[in-house]
């Protein structure tokens, strides 16, 4: 067994520094500290295993149009495709991807229970060849917020103990909107490679619609941002800090397609 291919299977680069913080945060706002370092762990381990599973799940549905991607080709990010994992074994890989965190969210919390599996259901549905809404027009970026942003959280704030209310559902739409931009940013970011070849959001309005969808979404964003500080006073430093993200994160997941467009824009010039 290829132990090394199933690990790439699950992708961890590509998501490791990001979307793990959202059910985290969620979880050190309803115990109000980090102290409790083995409910973190779990917590952690929960949305590791999800979101590797979500990855995972993504490969075995997409080998046929990966291999027309020559990015994840030269990258090697379907290790299907060069043959280092078996489908069998890919399948056997995601079975204990979802058991493990269901199982543990069961044991903390009814309600963090039913939000992890919201998410593993809406991660198996993105990529599933006969629901595919990965492929439906919008659906793909509304979804990818969901199962992302706006389940993850409310499960880390639930499993913690804690009880949603107003503040926390404003909270929950501010990551949901956050995990909307995410796909977005990486369908712009593979609009060539993508086009003839899979059915994104991007793909069907085009690249310049793409651009006004998602600074549409920086806008939402930054409006939820300020009902939260509205209702709730949100101490200045922290609102500064987040405003400042909300507007350097799209930015910075798209600077290469930025900086193309600029160079060809002084090239025509």
């Amino acid at each position: 067994m290829n132990v090394n291919g199933y690990i790439r299977m699950l992708r961890i680069k590509d998501w490791i520094r990001f979307y793990p913080l959202i059910p985290l945060i969620g979880a050190v706002l309803a115990i109000g500290t980090i102290s409790f370092i083995f409910l973190i762990f779990l917590i952690f381990l929960i949305f590791f295993c999800s979101t590797g599973y979500g990855f995972v799940i993504n490969n075995y549905y997409d080998v046929e149009i990966d291999k027309k991607h020559s990015k994840k080709l030269i990258l090697n990010k379907n290790p299907l495709i060069s043959g280092d994992v078996s489908p069998e074994g890919t399948l056997v890989l995601c079975g204990l991807l979802i058991i493990i965190p269901l199982l543990i969210s069961y044991f903390l919390s009814v309600s963090g229970f039913l939000f992890t599996l919201s998410s593993i259901i809406l991660l198996t549905l993105y990529s599933e060849r006969k629901v595919r809404l990965k492929e439906r027009y919008f659906v793909d970026i509304i979804t990818h917020g969901m199962m992302f942003g706006l389940f993850p959280f409310l499960a880390g704030f639930t499993l913690a103990g804690g009880k949603v209310n107003i503040q926390i559902i404003l909270i929950s739409l501010l990551f949901m909107i956050i995990g909307c931009e995410a796909l977005l940013t990486h369908q712009i970011n593979d609009y060539r490679e993508d086009l003839g070849n899979s059915d994104t959001t991007v793909v069907r309005a085009g690249i310049r619609n793409g651009w006004i969808i998602l600074i549409v979404l920086v806008i939402l964003s930054i409006l939820n941002l300020w009902l939260i500080d509205y209702y709730y006073k949100i101490d200045p430093l922290i609102g500064a800090g987040a405003f400042a993200c909300l507007l350097a994160y799209p930015i910075y997941m798209c600077r290469g397609e930025i900086k193309n467009d600029i160079h060809n824009r002084s090239n025509i010039e």
